[in-house]
């Protein structure tokens, strides 16, 4: 008794935090997934078990929905009410950065041959040579705090370093010349060139199902040069701080027969310059843009 004592007074003994609550979603997905496997629909969760319920969810009136918004309210109540007087360690962060290299060359070294050379003929070979990198975020930090946006130039111990398209081409190897890539088009038109090419989402595109869909193609038309566009664009091109590329990067596949002739340099640099304006001026932890064309210009 003694020994428990002095253990709780050094407190070695915590109580657990409690779980976060989970959105509605997710609630009806695991409801979803107890339901097939109790009837013996399935065995073990698969891409087109997921897919299945995610469909499901899409064509579920708001009406249904009601149950499932009520137990993720009730959930979050109950988690705000556990976690609000549990005290929380101060974690230090460099930087927020969706920007990952890494994980565009392991997708890439799975593509077949065909779809290789279709990417190269659109301009795209450059992506099938990126090294697997691992960012380093404290000097991704450093550099974006150095970097002037307003006249688009690094500052490195006295030495002022300005950036051109032409410098975004020789790093990256897209195209700095030609017409500007439009992300302008109606609602309309967007859901339309979701539907054509099999991204059924809501809202902005999930990274992960942009992934998974590269992993199970085989075919190199205009899908799955779509799916790597957009792939590429949210995972180095052009990422944001979060696990997802913005809705409106969708109308660029209107264009997909014209990629060719696009200045893919110039969306790269002003994705990057307005992603560190946001940063800077918001006072931000995540920012958005090509860090790694920063990390390697910086040691031109």
């Amino acid at each position: 008794m003694e020994r428990v004592e002095n253990i709780e007074k050094q407190g070695a003994v915590q109580v657990p935090p409690p779980k976060r609550s989970v959105g509605l979603f997710l609630i009806y997905y695991k409801k979803q997934l107890e339901l097939m496997k109790s009837k013996g629909i399935v065995d073990k969760i698969s891409t087109t078990v997921k897919k299945e319920i995610r469909e499901k969810w899409m064509n579920l009136d708001e009406d249904s929905k009601l149950e499932y918004k009520k137990e993720a309210r009730e959930n979050f109540e109950k988690y705000a009410n556990l976690s609000h007087n549990i005290p929380r360690k101060a974690r230090k962060v460099s930087l927020y950065t969706r920007c990952a290299p890494n994980r565009v060359h392991l997708t890439v070294s799975n593509l077949n041959e065909r779809q290789r050379f279709v990417l190269r003929e659109m301009g795209f070979g450059s992506m099938l040579d990126l090294r697997s990198i691992q960012l380093n975020r404290d000097f991704c930090k450093w550099l974006v705090d150095h970097f002037d946006h307003n006249s688009c130039a690094l500052d490195i111990c006295g030495r002022r370093l300005p950036i051109s398209t032409k410098d975004v081409e020789f790093i990256l190897g897209v195209k700095s010349s030609g017409v500007d890539v439009s992300i302008v088009a109606s609602a309309e038109e967007i859901n339309h060139i979701c539907q054509q090419h099999g991204v059924n989402v809501v809202g902005d595109i999930p990274i992960n199902l942009l992934e998974g869909k590269l992993k199970e193609m085989k075919t190199s038309g205009k899908e799955f040069v779509g799916c790597f566009v957009l792939f590429v664009l949210g995972t180095l091109l052009c990422p944001t701080p979060k696990p997802y590329i913005k809705r409106s990067f969708i109308s660029i596949l209107l264009n997909i027969d014209e990629f060719k002739s696009l200045n893919w340099a110039k969306l790269v640099l002003d994705f990057l310059i307005r992603g560190v304006r946001k940063y800077k001026e918001k006072n931000r932890v995540g920012v958005s843009g090509c860090l790694l064309f920063l990390m390697v210009i910086c040691r031109k």
